[in-house]
């Protein structure tokens, strides 16, 4: 059987990031020009993407860790450093751009309530620091780590989901549509009173998720039937997506098509043997975009050099938050499928 290890996650998640960071660069820049290419890449797809690899991906660290506790250990390890590092980073350093004084920013109660938000993944509650980005767009530092809240979300719910499983003894089948089903039938109802911000959220996005798991726990199968499968999930996806703007079996079509992006093309099966920069670009592009546009410069330069530089300096610090701050937390067992990455290469 092929090794479930051996894969092209690393270059999936580093297109799905790239997604969402150049469709933030459009949206926030507001460059004339730019507004064009906004329908290559969308976020919401890119989002899906995440969702469904972490639904397989997280599904696999559980059943490897011998005991609840390892695996909530090596999930915080994997999230929270660079997190935390982000979220502090820019409640301190942000103070340059302020409009507020010194004293009048860090005494401020929307900077501590922005910390206290952020530092427990409900950024929902203050996205903005004290005058920070008020000429831009919006106040907005770091809009993409929503995300992230419910991410944590999915790793809590995965002990749950395969208690009932094993303890319960529940059927894993059953449980997986009944999920679905409801995660499909929330989705829709906030959709079609036009409520997408809460209809993305839990349990809105566990469809994804699920599918993910799923297709872990059958993965024999679908490497087996990968080929005859791919084509219908195609044709099903592309109907709901962009003919019907359904959402029905688009989250099971789409992680099948992810699948099978991700266990053909070896040639991309050592992708991440440098690093997974993945993580880093996902969290930093976002405040790095609105200091771009804070000082203008898509005004002041050419907005393709412009561009050119920040992602050249989002990169760099997504290697420097590779390097410094997630490496050293990942896991032994993760630390030793990098090193197994590069000696493939």
């Amino acid at each position: 059987m092929k090794d479930v290890n051996t894969n092209n996650f690393d270059f999936l998640r580093i297109v799905f990031a790239s997604t969402v960071a150049l469709a933030h660069l459009i949206g926030l820049s507001q460059v004339q020009i730019f507004q064009s290419y906004s329908k290559f890449f969308n976020t919401q797809v890119a989002i899906h993407g995440f969702f469904i690899i972490s639904g397989f991906l997280i599904a696999k660290s559980y059943e490897n860790s011998v005991s609840i506790k390892e695996y909530i250990i090596k999930r915080v390890r994997r999230i929270v450093p660079a997190y935390f590092f982000v979220v502090l980073g820019s409640a301190i350093f942000l103070v340059i751009l302020s409009k507020n004084s010194i004293n009048n920013y860090f005494l401020n109660f929307q900077f501590w309530k922005y910390l206290i938000a952020n530092l427990t993944f409900q950024n929902y509650i203050e996205p903005c620091l004290p005058g920070v980005f008020n000429d831009n767009s919006i106040c907005t530092v770091n809009g993409a780590l929503w995300t992230i809240k419910v991410e944590e979300a999915f790793y809590l719910l995965v002990p749950v989901f395969y208690f009932l499983v094993n303890t319960k003894r529940f059927n894993i089948y059953l449980l997986t549509i009944i999920t679905y089903l409801l995660s499909i039938a929330y989705f829709n109802y906030f959709l079609s009173i036009d409520a997408y911000r809460i209809a993305k959220q839990l349990p809105g996005a566990l469809a994804f998720f699920v599918s993910g798991i799923i297709l872990y726990k059958n993965f024999a199968f679908f490497i087996k039937w990968k080929h005859y499968l791919i084509v219908p999930c195609l044709i099903i996806f592309l109907t709901e997506q962009y003919m019907f703007s359904s959402h029905i079996l688009k989250p099971f079509t789409f992680g099948v098509i992810v699948f099978y992006i991700a266990y053909n093309f070896k040639f991309l099966n050592t992708f991440g043997k440098y690093g997974d920069f993945t993580y880093g670009i996902y969290i930093f592009h976002f405040p790095i975009i609105q200091i771009f546009v804070h000082y203008k410069l898509f005004d002041k330069y050419n907005p393709y050099f412009t561009s050119v530089v920040l992602l050249i300096f989002v990169l760099a610090l997504a290697v420097f938050s590779w390097y410094v701050i997630e490496l050293p937390n990942l896991s032994k067992s993760r630390k030793s499928r990098q090193k197994k990455l590069i000696s493939k290469s």
